[in-house]
């Protein structure tokens, strides 16, 4: 999954690849400066030498930049996707514990990985051994030491992290469980209160927060634990090859000015390794979250654009149509067959609770049928892109929803409810607007449901005008809307 991650941003890492490597040529040209500095002592030296101060200060600025808008574009394609997995019927449905881990606590850890860890990582590829490299120019037997000392560090970073890996996994399930128990007491507040049971559903609550600290905790413990032991290590490898470096010099070996040039080399060769110590409980942490995301970044993409080559007003059929909601037992529906004609209006009966709601949503494409197909001319609906699908479907509820922003008068703290008929019309007026954008198919739920006679007929009036070469399918009761149907099925027959 990570390799992945790499492919599909490749330009993004190959800018940050240049970034890297300008860094490191003018770390390298710094510590030279610096070094010839204090051979010669030449002032003139100072002002090259500020001037490479300034280009590195520059580059790791650009660099910071890089890392931070790579971390916001993953973390929108990542949430976009959790999004239309959620939505999408055709996936299995995700509990809303995990779903809140998904979208916060796992995307957060990703944007940890990108900005924390996937800077150290570069520089262990490019910088260390860049510097590798011009150390063994310089003095062949100090960069022997640092290849020696080099793999130590990694290999004890794997150790810690095949018992962090089953600590961190223990702290993501509690996690995904104090969310969904979060969730379920913000759900049932009301009939708590109702029946006086607040304080055991706190209780556990508290207790399921409590569990999941220590978890955390647990594994914050372990990292802490690896990032001191790659401090002392890298420590004593400096110590290492300047107590070489010293002895050498002693002896004759080695000239002072090569030895101080490596000496200031020693820290920044092992400084990715440090900040890999610090940054290891992030990459266990990642790791982890891109498997867990890898049902939903790797889905299937049906073909966009089928839903264009149909014929316009399309006709909609329903083969062996069963539909069983994830809670329930017993399906809603059960072997429905329809044919409903182009450019016609539609109008679906049927008694309260025989599934005239369900059946809408079924073809608005909201949901997908347990068993059977429904069919736009002869595409069947399952394969056609579900972008493509909204925008040729208009599909009104019994109740639309009333999205509340400072237009709606809440200038002075108060909020002005809409009337059901003020809703109706509004829901409708969305529905026109996709029409006006190509949308061909209207689907309505009881559209005139609680309204008075009046409105019915402004209302009945506006689906009359909006359907002239449309596809109109109508659950209702009334029989002003019956009335205006080219077709009635009903549903209880």
């Amino acid at each position: 999954m990570i390799k992945k991650f790499f492919w599909e941003h490749a330009s993004f890492l190959a800018s940050i690849a240049a970034v890297e490597l300008a860094r490191g040529i003018f770390i390298v040209v710094a510590a030279l400066l610096f070094t010839d500095l204090i051979v010669a002592a030449d002032r003139s030296i100072i002002i090259f030498l500020f001037g490479a101060l300034l280009i590195k200060i520059f580059i790791d600025n650009r660099r910071e930049k890089f890392f931070q808008r790579l971390a916001s574009t993953v973390r929108t394609s990542i949430r976009k996707k959790i999004h239309a997995a959620a939505f999408d019927h055709n996936q299995k449905k995700i509990a809303n514990g995990e779903l809140l881990t998904l979208i916060f606590d796992v995307t957060t850890s990703i944007d940890q990985f990108i900005v924390g860890v996937l800077p150290t990582i570069s520089s262990i590829i490019i910088l260390t051994p860049l510097i590798l490299i011009v150390a063994a120019a310089v003095d062949p037997i100090s960069a022997l030491i640092f290849l020696i000392t080099l793999p130590i560090a990694p290999f004890l970073l794997y150790l810690i992290g095949r018992a962090i890996g089953d600590r961190n996994s223990k702290a993501q399930a509690l996690l995904i469980k104090l969310n969904a128990d979060f969730d379920e007491l913000i759900r049932a507040v009301p009939k708590l209160k109702m029946f006086r049971q607040t304080a055991p559903a706190i209780e556990r609550l508290q207790s399921t927060s409590e569990k999941s600290a220590a978890a955390i905790l647990d594994v914050l413990r372990l990292a802490f634990i690896s990032a001191f032991a790659l401090e002392l290590i890298t420590t004593l490898a400096i110590a290492l090859v300047a107590v070489t470096c010293g002895l050498r010099l002693t002896a004759g070996a080695i000239e002072f000015r090569a030895a101080f040039f490596i000496l200031m080399l020693a820290p920044e060769f092992f400084a990715p390794i440090r900040r890999l110590g610090a940054a290891f409980h992030s990459f266990v942490d990642a790791r982890q979250s891109f498997d867990r995301l890898k049902p939903f970044l790797t889905v299937e993409k049906i073909p966009r654009g089928a839903v264009e080559k149909t014929r316009i007003p399309p006709s909609l059929t329903l083969q062996n149509i069963s539909f069983t909601y994830p809670d329930k037992l017993s399906p809603t529906l059960a072997g429905i067959n329809l044919s409903i004609d182009a450019g016609k209006i539609t109008v679906i009966t049927g008694e309260s609770g025989s599934g005239k709601s369900t059946l809408l949503k079924l073809i608005a494409g909201l949901n997908r049928p347990t068993v059977g197909e429904i069919f736009i001319n002869d595409l069947p609906m399952s394969k056609i892109d579900r972008q493509s699908l909204v925008e040729k479907i208009a599909y009104v509820p019994q109740q639309p929803h009333h999205f509340r922003t400072p237009v709606d008068g809440i200038l002075n703290g108060e909020t002005h409810n809409l009337s059901r008929g003020q809703l109706q019309r509004l829901g409708l007026s969305r529905a026109l607007s996709k029409i006006e954008r190509g949308a061909s198919i209207i689907v309505l739920d009881e559209p005139t449901a609680g309204l008075d006679i009046d409105t019915e007929k402004i209302i009945i009036a506006e689906i009359k005008k909006a359907g002239r070469r449309r596809t109109i399918v109508i659950a209702a009761h009334r029989p002003a809307v019956i009335g205006i149907a080219d077709r009635v099925i009903d549903l209880d027959r």
